[in-house]
């Protein structure tokens, strides 16, 4: 694990190191309140505060998650509380190993999750169902905190739950909310450019847009509003960007619903991007040579896809008609400085040709080079 950053008061982040892909875990300390303890004193007298970890990884994360924790909290030993946002093994896989040696401390998740967690051979005994607690929320105990339970139900799993810290206003949301990275940068904290990894993720892993419709409304009930979300995979969201993406992610189609949505435009678009890349080549060998390594690249990974090669064809889309047009135009800016706008027209000109629509993005974005060359030019 890299860049532990506290993301709110006591609130922090990990990140794995992968370039693409990578895994945040989170931990909250939870200060105790010594005053008042009662007969929770003698628990609770050699410790400054109560320890959660969310999603606590892979196996692969151990050790170096075992260093940072030594940082943080002195070990895994004094890990308390354990939360997990549905099955996955990427954040399920160290639960096991995380209560053998944290030997008081205790799992919560969703029950949906908890018939395959317990497939570790986690003791029943560790673990606390979040739709068992009253009113949604748990009370840490020895402190004044408390911490609600959201569901984001098949968003993508069945049993998916979200946690909502109010004293921070920091919603650990999962899966939800989660992107690749697409920003070509470290940085904890999301900006504009991390909106189409987000949207990817979705329209890959989510199952339909009335299911991430009724988590975003869940969202936009809790007080005090939240003002930060930490995904799991990605970048952290917060200030204007929370509502903005909400809102953008509210009418976004995916799964299923581009199904019925790509019907009349995936069948000339896969024609179009095939089109262009040869275009391309006769444009110019080298950037062709790279464009297409590029937008291959996914296929050797563990990450679906969201646009499918058969040599130097396209045999496939994945994702939305307009998400595969910005994708494709986030490589070419990202990577070819000079021959970008040049390689942008050719698209332009070849969606036109097929009588495909363009989009807004990408017209505005030639716009502004139009303008700025004209401008140079004077």
């Amino acid at each position: 694990m890299q860049n532990i950053v506290e993301i709110g008061k006591g609130f922090y982040k990990l990140s794995s190191s992968e370039k693409d892909f990578h895994r945040n875990i989170y931990i909250r300390k939870f200060p105790i309140k010594k005053e008042g303890l009662g007969f929770l004193f003698q628990r609770f007298k050699k410790k400054n505060s109560i320890n959660m970890i969310m999603d606590p990884g892979t196996k692969l994360d151990l050790p170096l998650l075992e260093d940072a924790l030594k940082e943080l909290i002195g070990g895994l030993k004094n890990i308390d509380i354990i939360f997990v946002s549905h099955q996955d093994p990427d954040v399920t896989s160290n639960v096991s190993p995380l209560l053998m040696r944290a030997k008081n401390s205790f799992l919560i998740g969703s029950i949906d999750a908890w018939r395959l967690i317990k497939m570790y051979g986690v003791p029943q005994g560790r673990f606390k169902a979040a739709e068992s607690f009253v009113s949604s929320y748990f009370e840490i105990p020895g402190t004044t905190s408390k911490i609600y339970f959201v569901p984001a139900t098949y968003c993508h799993f069945r049993g998916a739950m979200m946690v909502y810290d109010p004293e921070t206003r920091i919603l650990f949301s999962g899966d939800f909310m989660a992107g690749l990275n697409t920003m070509n940068k470290q940085s904890v904290y999301a900006d504009e450019s991390a909106w189409p990894g987000i949207a990817l993720f979705h329209q890959i892993y989510m199952p339909s847009k009335k299911a991430i419709q009724r988590t975003i409304e869940l969202i936009r009930m809790l007080t005090p509003k939240v003002e930060v979300i930490a995904p799991q995979h990605g970048y952290v969201i917060k200030g204007d960007l929370v509502d903005e993406f909400l809102e953008r992610l509210y009418h976004l189609d995916v799964g299923v619903d581009i199904e019925d949505v790509n019907n009349a435009y995936t069948g000339r678009l896969v024609l179009a991007l095939s089109e262009f890349l040869s275009k391309v080549k006769v444009y110019n060998i080298i950037v062709h040579t790279k464009l297409l390594k590029l937008l291959k690249e996914s296929q050797s990974r563990e990450f679906t896809q969201p646009i499918v090669f058969m040599g130097e064809e396209v045999s496939k889309i994945n994702i939305g008609y307009e998400e595969a047009v910005e994708y494709i135009v986030s490589v070419i800016r990202r990577n070819f400085k000079k021959e970008a706008n040049e390689l942008l027209i050719i698209l332009q000109d070849i969606l036109v040709d097929l009588s495909l629509p363009i989009p807004p993005f990408l017209s505005n974005l030639l716009r502004k080079d139009l303008e700025e060359n004209a401008f140079k030019g004077e």
